[in-house]
């Protein structure tokens, strides 16, 4: 799981048109009292922890256009616009959630492997644990397993939907954001089946990634490239 810190000063959208070049490379370890003015004119708080990487924000369109192969019926295409925000570089490490839990339920084990087998409720509390750790006011209101979550809050939370898509695509809209597709030397998946081998299994030469490595496990968190925005991991699980 990833986690998100606060989008901007006042929770409003941005509304800057979104650019695919010359995007600045942000530090990732903002200091605590640096504030951000991201290229779309919206203030962001800074990181507080290291890791985390700013995303500028901008439009982009979300979804799948009806011709892409092995798409999902609910792919719809439509353009999505999100304020800057950042983001960790990478998925929480079993280590870190269980330093602040006291528990790990992950199935794989490995200080650095990222945690699994966690509820989305799971992941919200230990948003809340983080925020509290680093002296910041949580997200997110429980009671009675209802979850708030406040706008207002300068505490970490998980991205958005429409946040995640635009940062793993990193200004592409192609299937994947390595524009090109995934091999078991991009990311870990079932990489005996990569994709469009479906249309290609007796003629595997025309794909662009062969079959490959099936690691049956994940693996260590930055274990491969960071997306073109540099920094984000977001293919070891």
């Amino acid at each position: 799981m990833f986690y998100a810190f606060k989008d901007s000063s006042d929770g409003s959208s941005g509304t800057a048109g979104w650019q695919n070049t010359a995007r600045k490379k942000q530090s990732s370890t903002t200091s605590r009292t640096e504030m951000t003015t991201a290229e779309d004119n919206t203030t962001v708080p800074p990181a507080v922890n290291d890791r985390f990487i700013l995303i500028e924000g901008g439009s982009f369109n979300m979804g799948s256009p009806d011709s892409e192969n092995w798409r999902i019926a609910d792919e719809q295409l439509h353009e999505v616009t999100v304020s800057s925000f950042y983001i960790d570089a990478y998925e929480t490490k079993q280590s870190d959630y269980e330093t602040l839990t006291g528990s790990d339920p992950s199935t794989f084990d490995g200080d650095d492997l990222p945690v699994d087998n966690i509820t989305w409720l799971d992941a919200v509390q230990y948003a809340n644990a983080r925020s509290k750790a680093a002296g910041l006011t949580p997200a997110y209101t429980i009671t009675d397993g209802e979850v708030t979550w406040d706008r207002s809050a300068n505490g970490y939370r998980l991205p958005t939907e429409a946040e995640w898509e635009y940062a793993c695509r990193a200004g592409t809209q192609t299937p994947f954001n390595t524009e090109h597709s995934l091999s078991a030397d991009d990311a870990n998946f079932y990489g005996h089946y990569p994709y469009e081998i479906e249309e290609n299994y007796f003629d595997d030469e025309v794909l662009e990634a062969h079959p490959g490595e099936y690691r049956q496990t994940t693996v260590a968190v930055g274990s491969f490239e960071p997306n073109a925005w540099g920094g984000l991991t977001v293919t070891e699980t």
